[in-house]
């Protein structure tokens, strides 16, 4: 390991593994609990590339909530709440009318949500579902989360 100037301080700079040179080649992981870890660099490559997929996903899943939680705020007349549960395959926001029945209208605007949240919301494959108040106990898991409102 050699060491780097920043600033007034010396930082240290660990070697660098370039996959295409050094993929086979065995490292030697020493953790704070003194764990050792043996990886070859293809290994330590791939795992980094998935921790930073899942900072993508995890950052994408926030802002997308975010989105779907002002949908329902911009629609306070007609929805009683919002909640996202994830699933294996995927993730599905739900959609609480205020109505006694399906709200076709509402259920119009969801279905551009749908493509919104598809298109453009880096979180894999989404849907929004509309259940009656009376039903959530049958249709969404208790895991779920409530995005909008926050208060009740």
């Amino acid at each position: 390991m050699s060491d780097t100037t920043s600033g007034s301080q010396k930082l240290p700079v660990a070697g660098v593994i370039d996959e295409r040179q050094h993929a086979a080649l065995q490292y030697r992981i020493i953790t704070s609990g003194e764990d050792i870890i043996q990886r070859t660099g293809e290994q330590i490559v791939r795992a980094c590339q998935l921790q930073i997929s899942a900072t993508a996903w995890y950052q994408n899943f926030d802002l997308m909530s975010e989105y779907v939680a002002k949908w329902c705020e911009e629609r306070t007349g007609r929805v009683i709440a919002g909640l996202v549960g994830v699933r294996n395959d995927k993730t599905v926001f739900y959609i609480v009318p205020r109505s006694d029945e399906y709200d076709f209208d509402l259920g119009a605007e969801q279905a551009e949500l749908d493509i919104f949240l598809n298109t453009r919301g880096g979180i894999g494959y989404v849907e929004t579902r509309q259940v009656p108040v009376w039903e959530l106990d049958r249709f969404i898991s208790p895991d779920a989360y409530r995005l909008w409102p926050k208060d009740l």
